[in-house]
């Protein structure tokens, strides 16, 4: 009978741990099955979600930066003026080529190119020039009349930009007469451009004497 007794409890036992053994591996399948099912859930979701980053983040909060908010169209050459996008520093480079075109246009008494570079609401100070025309009609034919450049030198040049804006100054050197007197000097010049309709215009010019070292 004790025999009996002992080998009872001892197949139960054998089958309690039995059972226990299954339920555990059943935990565990479940836990696998679910573990997969969660990683394909989230592999789907990060194929469907473009992958951003919080500089991502940022560039589609913040407003355009200063660089982006003067980037202006202008030409590949500076003789055409239009169609291509400049940061500031290539748009002062722009400026930069512009006042070169303008001195040059000044020596050579192209009324054309003066014609073109200039604005119609021009204002022209530190010269007063006779007449009921614009700033602009008498400044071209005061040039091609009366202003005669024989040579001339520029330095100290600064160019400010500004969104659709850049102010411009610089030390004017030059050997000239002005309707056959002489008229050598150093000077002062500021001129300011404006973009509009993607072409920079000269909208003001400002000349006079430097004060003598």
């Amino acid at each position: 009978m004790a025999s009996e007794s002992i080998a009872a409890s001892i197949h139960q036992f054998k089958e309690g741990n039995m059972q226990k053994t299954v339920l555990v591996a059943i935990q565990i399948l479940l836990i696998s099955i679910i573990s997969v099912d969660l990683y394909a859930q989230s592999s789907k979701e990060k194929e469907k979600k473009p992958q951003t980053t919080t500089v991502d983040a940022w560039r589609e909060a913040l407003p355009l930066s200063e660089e982006n908010a003067l980037a202006i169209p202008v030409p590949e050459e500076s003789t055409d003026n239009v169609e291509r996008t400049e940061t500031a520093a290539q748009t002062e480079n722009r400026i930069l080529e512009l006042e070169q075109r303008l001195m040059e246009s000044l020596k050579f008494r192209d009324s054309a190119s003066l014609g073109f570079l200039i604005a119609d609401d021009f204002i022209l100070a530190g010269l007063d020039l006779a007449g009921t025309e614009s700033d602009k009609d008498r400044f071209v034919k005061w040039v091609t009349s009366q202003l005669n450049i024989k040579s001339y030198d520029v330095e100290k040049v600064l160019v400010r930009v500004y969104p659709a804006t850049a102010v411009v100054t610089l030390k004017y050197k030059r050997q000239a007469s002005v309707g056959g007197a002489a008229a050598d000097g150093d000077f002062t010049v500021t001129n300011v451009w404006v973009r509009r309709d993607k072409l920079w215009r000269i909208t003001s010019h400002h000349i006079s004497a430097s004060p003598k070292s």
